[in-house]
């Protein structure tokens, strides 16, 4: 069973023996009062589904000064927090001067060492978010295979 099942049947429990009591005390004073709150808790998780694991630089992109990478990162992300929440990157390389991340037609751009970008919350409780990337790079960048620069991860505002 999902935590999201238990939690639902313990609500729904409690709910059950508070309508008893207040039943079972009704009928000894004819009258019956019942006040019930909820407080949902916001929460995240994540799942990376791919995750590009090098950057592979050639002479013709050193030429244009960029090497776009499309769908470098893609994630499944739930949440029922109505606020949104926040992709963060971290890390960088010593290659890169500036990146775009590219989501449908949304492009933010982050220093080398990352950023937060706000995700809002889409009424939906699971998204896959597809992040492309632009990755501008040094005038001192040299051909080669580099480590992917950046762990993104999803969280709360």
């Amino acid at each position: 069973m999902s935590r999201n099942t238990i939690r639902k049947l313990l609500e729904a429990t409690a709910i059950a023996i508070i309508v008893l009591i207040a039943v079972n005390k009704s009928l000894a004073q004819n009258k019956v009062t019942v006040m019930v709150s909820a407080t949902v808790v916001a929460r995240i998780s994540q799942s990376l589904v791919y995750q590009e694991s090098r950057i592979n630089v050639t002479e013709p992109d050193i030429d244009k000064g960029f090497v776009e990478i499309p769908s470098g990162t893609i994630l499944q992300v739930e949440t029922n927090d109505k606020k949104g929440y926040f992709l963060h990157f971290e890390g960088g390389n010593e290659f890169i001067k500036e990146v775009w991340v590219m989501e449908k037609r949304r492009t933010t751009v982050l220093s080398p060492k990352g950023g937060l970008i706000h995700q809002p919350y889409s009424g939906s409780k699971t998204e896959i978010k597809d992040l492309s990337f632009r990755f501008y790079l040094r005038d001192d960048t040299s051909p080669g295979t580099y480590p992917w620069p950046f762990k993104v991860t999803a969280s709360l505002l």
